[in-house]
């Protein structure tokens, strides 16, 4: 769209198909007062569906997809003892993939039928996990300590995946697992604890998923990215610290973090091109970090009247390969997200059944740009994403006891902004009819 100066792509037509399901089936029960005090199962079966339909400029035509069923199921446990409360379970999910691309000549003859569409075809990816955490109150109630573990286990196998540089059918199987602890510590510093101390420290795991190994696709603006086998999972290491204050009027927070990356996986040139487009596969770079603070709270004025707001402040570095030389340079987290900010007002009748709230949103200019943000002139417009500030209305009022209506006009001023890095623009004014009943 001709917004903000982007760049406009030159297909004749370019659309997506999206279909999505989700079956699960949940068993939740407490209070047993036995070894095991709570039971909670889940089994779940998730549906996605994609197709794409492309025609060029020059009138060739593409036609990929993908279909995915994910089977899972997970258990939890619950136990009280005399050494602090326990949670503890294990999960497993099955990722099932085909995938299919083919081509077409300008007179709609088929030209090729391709080995994979956007990711392997007949391939699957399997992922367990074993878990446990205990919550133990310590010194007569003056700290709370929350120690955990979880055990992850991950392997990807895909039987038709397309070699970049050769065009020949390939297959990649591999597997990761890893360790990963977390500890959390709560000081209360008052005895009715409403203003507490915390602190945390954890480790995260993410293994190379399905599209990260084998995507043949549309990346961002003039890119395809292919296959990357070999790839090594990330690894975080995630420190928090905070308070939290509770007074008859006033609820606020503050919370500081730092996240220290290693191995992340990102889009790398590789200085080819690709039918028209240039050629990005995926790498694990060096080291980076994400810090920021995050502030909220919330005032009542009045029973009646209450107003809150909340800042976030974000910064990242990440060491990456801006360009197709093997060299490594210290650059912005992709996407990363500017100062943010919501304010609001709240009103309500003393019984609560009448209720009426004023929202605003603001997002800062988004000009802190990585190499690959710089490149993306379809999805960030040059020089970053504008800022903005869009306005909310909303009322409600129960009906009956257990019917609940609200009416919302959001983006009231009916604001053309967009979230940075989402690639479109968010709706206009809107009008919005919710109800809802329980029972």
């Amino acid at each position: 769209i001709a917004w903000e100066g982007l760049a406009r792509g030159d297909d004749k037509v370019h659309t997506y198909e999206q279909h999505r399901d989700l079956v699960y089936l949940k068993y939740h029960t407490a209070g047993l007062n036995t070894v095991v005090d709570s039971i909670d199962v889940t089994f779940s079966r998730q549906g996605q569906k994609e197709d794409l339909y492309r025609v060029r400029k020059d009138d060739k035509s593409d036609e990929q997809g993908f279909d995915v069923a994910t089977w899972g199921a997970a258990l939890q446990l619950g136990s009280d003892s005399g050494i602090g409360k326990w949670v503890y379970g294990a999960e497993y999910y099955r990722d099932g993939v085909s995938s299919y691309g083919r081509k077409y000549k300008a007179n709609g003859a088929l030209d090729k039928t391709e080995i994979q569409g956007p990711v392997a075809d007949d391939a699957s990816y399997d992922s367990a996990g074993l878990f446990v955490q205990d919550t133990l109150t310590l010194f007569g109630g003056r700290l709370d300590v929350v120690p955990g573990a979880r055990y992850t286990l991950a392997r990807a196998d895909a039987n038709k995946v397309k070699d970049p540089l050769t065009g020949d059918t390939i297959t990649i199987s591999d597997d990761w697992s890893a360790l990963s602890g977390s500890l959390r510590v709560l000081h209360p510093l008052t005895a009715d604890r409403r203003h507490v101390v915390y602190a945390g420290v954890s480790q995260g795991f993410r293994a190379p998923n399905l599209s990260d190994l084998t995507r043949l696709d549309i990346a961002r603006s003039g890119e395809i990215e292919t296959p990357a086998p070999g790839l090594e999972p990330e690894q975080f290491v995630a420190c928090e610290i905070g308070i939290k204050s509770r007074t008859e009027r006033l609820v606020s927070q503050v919370s500081c973090y730092y996240t220290a990356i290693d191995k992340m996986i990102v889009r790398t040139p590789t200085g080819r091109i690709i039918d028209e487009s240039a050629e990005v596969t995926k790498m694990n770079s060096g080291r980076g970090y994400i810090q920021g603070v995050e502030v909220s709270g919330t005032y009542h004025l009045t029973p009646q009247f209450s107003s809150w707001a909340a800042l976030s402040l974000m910064d990242g570095r990440l060491d990456a390969y801006p360009t197709s030389e093997s060299v490594k340079e210290r650059d912005y987290i992709s996407r990363l997200m500017p100062p943010t900010a919501q304010v609001g007002v709240r009103w309500q009748t003393a019984s609560g059944r009448y209720w009426m709230e004023l929202v605003g949103d603001m997002a800062a200019k988004a000009h802190r740009l990585s190499a690959e943000d710089e490149r993306d002139t379809q999805r960030i417009p040059p020089g970053g994403t504008p800022g903005y500030a869009i306005c909310t209305v909303r009322a409600g009022t129960r009906i009956v006891k257990d019917l609940n209506a609200v009416l919302a006009v959001e983006n009231v001023f009916d604001e053309d902004y967009r979230i940075h890095g989402s690639g479109v623009n968010e709706a206009g004014r809107n009008f919005v009819i919710t109800a809802n009943y329980t029972f």
